[in-house]
């Protein structure tokens, strides 16, 4: 009930009338349904279809030096670089949600005594030796992020340690059977194939519920250097991959058995958030049928994938807030801001320089002779603020509907970063032995809507990973809805994808939890009713912000639609993600800093 398994929390340990009553004023423990959670979107909605707010009797009642629009961490971020600047400023950040974080969205459970965390969104700092800019690296600075740390958090060796590996489940209503079939060769890294022995991946794609021909084809596939593109140049390979998508080149280049697409066809989701039929060959060069493409176009090694806080980056986001609203929260350490408990008593008060005003959308936005005006819903009622400065770190799709002074140009660029629908689901079970009886850590699901995998095994300071199958642990499982193979561009099929997910409700995507992980899990004695403690489904149908591809948007012509979209209006500026065009923690930060910086010179 509201995402407890309630029938025998009191038999595990789980006082469920203390958690309820401290997730009523502490966000990140509230389970159920979260992400844009009922009350974040609605007022935006009335905007969207053509219903204004009366802004007639709102009295404008606060002053301040700059107002933010959107407590993610690219509006933190804003809000920090602002008061580098003008070290006496007085802030406003507004933001829509009940919680601050934006999508870097902390997931609290206690089961048995035991605290897990769980990340409700951005995951990872994502190559910061690579993809990090002095901008970024200098804000990870600022608040005392050391990078090089997560080498001894993260547990490299635990997969290894427990024989954990990567496994694939075929559901019964795609592949005609059940079936969980473990990967017997990568590591624990490697979600996509690259096997180093060809009888292992004889056995292993024997397992196959499809037909001789389709084994055959990944196989080739997978271990031959066979190369389609003979005779052209890397520049001329490039350009085929580009403008076709990986669906098309295997018909194409392979002949691919539609079994074969079908197998493959979600490989792409996790990145994506759509399918193979709607991204192009150059951003697959991983997966089966590249090989040889591989070997000539790929420069760069991945960095590992261990930049990673129990929480995600919502720990990001978190270090920003203390920083902003000095004694909301104990400690100044990357460690112990894990375990830290904030007091949200403190984020709106009027004697700090800082103040995060929750549940408060934003409905009007114009510049005015002396500065700003910004006018919000807080509790059905409006209010209007005035500041010098305003930084919009929304999403690009709402700054056409509150800031009526874009141009009709510039609203057309704004629409066009149409971001990515997706789910993070957070379950908590009282052990993971089912995991570890099966020797998997992660299972991908081509047939059905969830992926799940055990959570990422960090510890920090006095948060520690469940490191014994017999301790709770958290388990990650994500969805992303699409509508594939229809013609549909990728634009199209996020928009499709968003109107499923505000559909859903979590009764549904709860029992689709039970079904799938009853049967994925089938052969380890796995008991939803019995090993299930509770579970936050963190849903954002406005998810990744949109990343352009060569097989739909022309590079010289979304270049200037990113200028566009992202021009200063008045005292207006605006940050996010989507001014990068780009799903990372790195752009949002970049993007702020380059706001303020239009904003104060």
């Amino acid at each position: 009930m509201n995402g407890i398994a309630i029938a025998v929390a009191g038999a595990a340990g789980v006082d469920l009338s203390r958690a309820q009553d401290s997730s009523a004023s502490y966000p990140p423990g509230r389970d159920g349904l979260r992400g844009s959670h009922a009350g974040s979107f609605e007022a935006a909605h009335r905007l969207r279809d053509g219903s204004p707010f009366d802004l007639s009797q709102a009295a404008l009642t606060e002053h301040y030096d700059l107002i933010v629009v959107g407590a993610g961490i690219s509006g933190l971020a804003a809000a920090h670089f602002y008061g580098q600047r003008r070290p006496r400023a007085r802030v406003l950040i507004l933001d829509t949600n009940d919680d601050f974080g934006g999508h870097a969205k902390r997931n609290e459970f206690e089961v048995g005594g035991q605290v897990l965390l769980g990340y409700g969104g951005t995951q990872s700092i994502d190559g910061p030796a690579h993809k990090w800019d002095g901008v970024a690296k200098g804000l990870l600075k600022d608040l005392g992020i050391e990078v090089d740390r997560f080498k001894k958090a993260f547990d490299q060796d635990f997969y290894a340690r427990w024989k954990l590996g990567q496994s694939v489940f075929f559901k019964k209503e795609v592949f005609g059977v059940d079936r969980l079939v473990r990967r017997p060769f990568g590591s624990w890294a490697e979600l996509d194939e690259n096997p180093h022995d060809e009888q292992a991946l004889h056995a292993y794609l024997e397992q196959f519920p499809v037909g001789q021909k389709a084994r055959a084809q990944l196989f080739e596939m997978m271990w031959s250097d066979r190369d389609v593109l003979a005779g052209k140049t890397a520049q001329q390979r490039l350009g085929v991959l580009e403008h076709i998508s990986y669906r098309d080149f295997l018909k194409q280049y392979w002949d691919a058995d539609d079994e074969v697409l079908k197998f493959l066809q979600k490989r792409t989701h996790e990145l994506w958030a759509v399918g193979i039929d709607a991204v192009p060959a150059s951003e697959t060069l991983s997966l089966p049928g590249l090989k040889a493409q591989r070997k000539i176009l790929e420069q760069e090694a991945e960095e590992p994938y261990i930049y990673h806080f129990p929480d995600g980056n919502a720990s990001i986001a978190r270090m920003l807030v203390r920083r902003l609203i000095p004694g909301i929260a104990p400690g100044n350490t990357m460690e112990d801001i894990v375990l830290a408990r904030f007091d949200y008593a403190q984020l709106d008060r009027p004697e700090q320089a800082v103040r995060i005003r929750l549940n408060s959308t934003a409905v009007d936005v114009r510049n005015v002779a002396q500065g700003v005006e910004v006018a919000y819903v807080n509790g059905g009622k409006v209010a209007r603020v005035a500041a010098q400065h305003c930084v919009l770190a929304c999403y690009h799709a709402m700054i056409p509907y509150i800031a009526q002074e874009t141009s009709a140009l510039q609203r057309t660029a704004l629409h066009e970063n149409v971001r990515a629908p997706l789910v993070y689901v957070n379950v908590a079970v009282r052990n993971w032995h089912p995991w570890h009886k099966l020797g998997v850590a992660y299972i991908d699901n081509p047939g059905g809507t969830f992926s799940a995998s055990l959570d990422f095994p960090v510890s920090l300071d006095g948060y520690r990973f469940s490191a014994d199958p017999s301790k709770p642990a958290c388990l990650h499982l994500m969805h992303t809805p699409a509508a594939p193979n229809l013609g549909l561009n990728m634009r199209e099929q996020y928009r499709a994808g968003r109107t499923q997910l505000y559909t859903t409700s979590f009764a549904d995507f709860e029992r689709e939890i039970r079904d799938e992980l009853g049967r994925m899990l089938a052969a380890a004695d796995f008991d939803f009713d019995r090993d299930v403690a509770a579970i936050t489904v963190n849903r954002w149908p406005h998810g990744y912000a949109y990343t352009p591809t060569p097989l739909y948007d022309d590079p010289a012509q979304q270049a200037r639609t990113a200028k566009e979209a992202r021009r200063r209006i008045g005292r207006i500026a605006i940050a996010n993600s989507d001014s990068g065009w780009d799903a990372y923690t790195h752009v949002a930060i970049d993007q702020a800093h380059r706001a303020v910086r239009e904003l104060t010179g």
